[in-house]
């Protein structure tokens, strides 16, 4: 490679000596080109911060472009950032493109070792060749906006990512952009999750008509957010990305991605996101490619993943720690305060729930009423009473399970049942969810234009289920003085508790749902559905705290 640097001296053609330019768009939009018996010339900017650029005027059509002036090759050459047009494409744009290109483009002195214009010539040409459609080849962008017309399948298994997943990849495919502003996010009962179109207020613009409208009205590289709701947002998302977006999807390899991942200084946390949604793409994208599919791009071995020499998650402190039996106590008696003093209503018993059934709280959260089975009533797949059933719509593993329903877990039940006396909580019972938010309103579950017919599907979606317990889980803090604790650990809690009691991990794992152990235990060590229950009401027996003030 040879050695090349940027001109900043030499003019294509005309006087040696022309008027510089503040480089504002108000100062553009205002220049009046003088030719004096020229068909183009070019003019620098005085402050652009940016070597060699200056703004190309040509007659014949009245047009104002960016350009850059550079040396490759021991050649001076210059490329075309974009046309100059207000409100359209300004210095803001012009800084952004030339610094992406910049980038990928010379080294850490600053001297070029790609050429800019070879570059757009390739990508043009890549793009416009006819026979991409016949080979059903693919650009990056075309794959991203048919994966979410496919509803965002899942990689190895039949149905679709949760919503939340969908959200959390669309960060970094779709989401630095004014258009997931009009997506919304739920799940089925069967745990497949599925976006759905809403208006904007922030923007004032209608509900897009489909997945279509949407990409018509935000097209990529238009509308990108520098910061949403109050937080600054870093890099830019593959659907939007002037240069990433247009590759061909099978032509992407460990080191075009690694370039992409390693342009915006986010964490390792983030990292992993971004190289999940690629997998994700992929994984969904190989049926446009050819016939001779090539390695995958994506894997961990590919792109070298290596985790960091120490977490620097503000988080991690949590990850090996549990409550203790004071810890619990506390907590408990002041759950029970809070509920008798009617406060944050339907929170403070999902986290006691959360508490003597070591089940995460989005699992409990999207328990119905109906999923609760007392003693006597069977008729569910387990064939067995006394038992709440966790629909596998709701478990990480998308597999059924069930809460025994203990000392413990019936109290709780019973203080949902006194939240409903409670002036104006009744009318919460036409609401399936066993934790519904008071926040949603009977006007709310109405058909529209109807006065008395409740919509189901509305009745039945997340806004009228609890999905949030801060503002009560900040009183609790508040109330009892604890620090360093954070409800994920009422799980590590039971799990710690659950294998003290009962001496193996495999008996505990019956209760607690985890998977990963060893291949013996996991096929070998059986237990029917009465041992089960028993192992439950044994490790209940340890909750102590549970035994105070239970009134």
């Amino acid at each position: 490679m040879s050695k090349s640097k940027l001109d900043t001296r030499l003019e294509p053609t005309g006087p040696k000596k022309t008027t510089e330019l503040k480089f504002t768009d108000y100062s553009i939009n205002k220049n009046k080109p003088d030719f004096k018996g020229r068909k183009k010339f070019n003019i620098p900017f005085t402050d652009s911060g940016i070597k060699g650029l200056k703004l190309k005027c040509v007659k014949s059509r009245g047009n104002k472009f960016f350009i850059q002036n550079f040396w490759f090759n021991n050649v001076s050459d210059y490329w075309t950032v974009g046309e100059f047009r207000l409100g359209k494409f300004g210095i803001k744009e012009c800084q952004t493109k030339v610094v992406q290109i910049m980038k990928t483009h010379t080294d850490d002195n600053g001297l070029w070792i790609k050429s800019p214009k070879i570059t757009a010539k390739h990508l043009k040409e890549r793009v416009g060749q006819a026979e991409l459609e016949k080979r059903k080849m693919l650009t990056v962008k075309e794959c991203i906006e048919r994966l979410y017309k496919a509803g965002v399948p899942k990689v190895k298994r039949e149905g679709t990512l949760t919503g939340n997943s969908i959200m959390d990849i669309s960060l970094h495919l779709i989401g630095k952009n004014k258009r997931t502003e009009h997506l919304e996010h739920d799940d089925n009962k069967f745990g497949n999750g599925f976006l759905t179109f809403k208006a904007c207020k922030k923007y004032n613009t209608n509900k897009p008509e489909s997945w279509d409208d949407l990409f018509v009205k935000f097209p990529s590289g238009h509308g990108i957010l520098t910061e949403k709701n109050g937080k600054k947002l870093t890099g830019v998302s593959m659907y939007d990305h002037l240069v990433f977006s247009k590759y061909l999807i099978e032509e992407l390899t460990p080191g075009l991605i690694n370039s992409y991942i390693d342009e915006f200084p986010v964490s390792w946390g983030t990292k992993r996101k971004m190289i999940y949604a690629l997998q994700v793409l992929w994984a969904n994208s190989k049926k446009y490619m050819g016939t001779t599919k090539p390695l995958d791009p994506t894997t961990k071995e590919a792109l070298e993943v290596k985790l960091p020499g120490v977490s620097i998650s503000k988080n991690s402190k949590y990850n090996r720690r549990k409550c203790g039996p004071d810890e619990m106590q506390k907590m408990w008696l002041a759950y029970q305060q809070i509920h008798s003093a009617e406060k944050h209503t339907f929170q403070p018993e999902l986290l006691m729930l959360e508490m003597v059934s070591g089940k995460h709280f989005k699992e409990l959260s999207k328990l119905k009423k109906t999923d609760i089975f007392p003693k006597g009533k069977k008729d569910n797949d387990f064939g067995i009473d006394n038992i709440i059933v966790l629909p596998s719509g709701s478990i990480k593993g998308r597999e059924e399970g069930y809460v025994v329903i203990t000392e413990p877990v019936q109290f709780v039940l019973k203080q949902i049942e006194n939240v409903y006396k409670r002036p104006g909580i009744a009318k919460y019972k036409f609401i399936p969810w066993l934790f519904p938010t008071i926040k949603s309103t009977p006007k709310s579950w109405l058909v529209k234009g109807s006065i008395d017919t409740i919509s189901q599907e509305y009745i039945h979606s997340k806004k009228t289920r609890l999905r949030d317990i801060r503002e009560c889980w900040k009183t609790m803090m508040d109330m009892t003085g604890l620090k360093n604790i954070v409800p994920r650990m009422y799980r590590k809690t039971y799990a710690s508790m659950s294998v003290k009691k009962l001496g193996t991990s495999a008996k505990a794992r019956k209760l607690t749902g985890h998977k990963k152990a060893s291949t013996l235990d996991i096929h070998y060590d059986i237990h029917d559905t009465e041992q089960i229950k028993g192992y439950a009401n044994e490790v209940a027996d340890s909750f102590v705290w549970t035994l105070k003030d239970n009134t």
